[in-house]
């Protein structure tokens, strides 16, 4: 049987109305997009990763970051995100994508791996623990692997725009043409309700609280994030 090419998809850009430049902003030293990575490289799964972002100027200084680092680096359409992540998927031979938000600091990447185990066992083409999709999940801490040709197909047919800027968006409105797994949150790590993605500054300042408790150097486990948060949440004042 062929060996099958699996490869992490780190989605980044600058440009953001709520919190411009967000990906690039520190927590509590590297920036959001530098503590997304290091997450994805204790992945176990993965023949590589990348960094997508987009052709505009301001994403120089995202390709700029990859540079230093040593990261490969993908830039493509600004707004037809499904295109960005086809050819930078083209690019590397993939045979299938875990797809990773940039702005999502504590996602699991141990979760990651057995999404991925589970999506290769049972022959899916996409397999996902998202919040939004129902995994219970808390938002921002899952991820979507999905087959290069279903990926493919749906670069071919999705023609909204809703089914541009979000990669899995046509396969997830068309259940019935695509074998989709959801893969739900285990039971340590159920809290629909919590969003671990930085959308605005009070999830960055949350966000820059665990790492302080934990230490600038610690790659902090979601377990071990989410005991911290919930404690918090229990502190009488505490910010939420």
């Amino acid at each position: 049987m062929r060996y099958e090419k699996v490869v992490a998809i780190v989605l980044a850009r600058v440009e953001n109305a709520l919190l411009p430049g967000k990906v690039l902003l520190p927590i509590e030293g590297p920036s959001v997009l530098e503590r997304v990575v290091e997450r994805v490289q204790r992945m176990q799964r993965i023949d590589g990763f990348l960094v997508a972002t987009t052709d505009r100027p301001a994403d120089d200084r995202i390709e700029q970051l990859a540079r230093e680092h040593g990261w490969a680096c993908y830039r493509g359409a600004a707004d037809d995100v499904l295109e960005r992540c086809v050819r930078a998927a083209q690019g590397v031979g993939a045979d299938h994508v875990v797809l990773i938000d940039g702005d999502c600091p504590l996602f699991s990447w141990q979760e990651a791996d057995r999404s991925i185990d589970l999506h290769q066992r049972c022959g899916a083409q996409l397999t996902h623990n998202l919040a939004a999709h129902g995994s219970r999940m808390p938002r921002g801490a899952g991820c979507e692997v999905v087959e290069f040709g279903a990926l493919a197909l749906a670069h071919a047919q999705a023609r909204s725009s809703v089914e541009r800027r979000r990669p899995t968006a046509h396969l997830h409105r068309h259940p019935q043409q695509f074998r989709i797994l959801r893969r739900g949150a285990p039971p340590e790590l159920a809290d629909a309700e919590l969003n671990l993605s930085v959308e605005c500054v009070e999830d960055l300042e949350r966000l820059r609280w665990v790492q302080r408790v934990v230490g600038e150097r610690e790659c902090v486990a979601l377990e071990r994030a989410l005991d911290l948060l919930v404690r918090r949440q229990g502190t009488p004042g505490a910010s939420h």
